[in-house]
């Protein structure tokens, strides 16, 4: 009974591994990430301004970018969603999902531009379940706070380079 249950358990958990991976477009190319991570970058930024009107418009550009490669629902949708919000609070609820998902991509498939990006996380964000987000360098600035609590949060680690 217990190997029955021990089975089930790894089944599930590399169930739910493939699910995370097989969510990413599968025909991502470094190139595309890199067309990505600039506009990525600047609504990363604007978070951590406090600044919904620029967060927004690099929104618009991340969404333009991301129309020229492979259909990746994952990222536009929640993209959408900052794009339309009424207030900075419901951005940033979204930019987790933006984030998880440049994450995994920039982890995954790489880019090609040969700059580092750093993967910065707060664990009070959410209500203490924690977010993550990337940045082009190694001072964390919390796009979840903004000025609130600007450096709230540690690098965990280097991807895409």
């Amino acid at each position: 009974m217990k190997s029955i249950v021990r089975f089930l358990v790894v089944s599930l958990s590399l169930g739910f591994v493939a699910a995370q991976v097989s969510a990413l477009p599968s025909e991502a190319q470094p190139a595309y990430v890199d067309s990505l991570v600039p506009a990525y970058l600047e609504l990363q930024t604007a978070l951590a301004d406090d600044d919904l009107p620029s967060a927004q418009n690099a929104t618009k550009a991340l969404l333009a970018a991301a129309a020229q490669g492979p259909a990746f629902a994952e990222l536009t949708g929640p993209a959408e969603a900052i794009a339309d919000a009424g207030d900075i609070k419901t951005a940033r609820a979204s930019f987790l999902t933006v984030s998880n998902e440049m994450i995994a991509l920039v982890d995954q498939v790489g880019t090609s531009s040969g700059h580092a990006l750093y993967v910065a996380h707060c664990p009070m964000a959410f209500r203490g379940q924690g977010g993550s987000w990337l940045q082009s360098d190694q001072k964390v600035a919390n796009p979840y706070y903004g000025s609130m609590m600007f450096r709230c949060g540690s690098i965990k680690k280097s991807v895409g380079n």
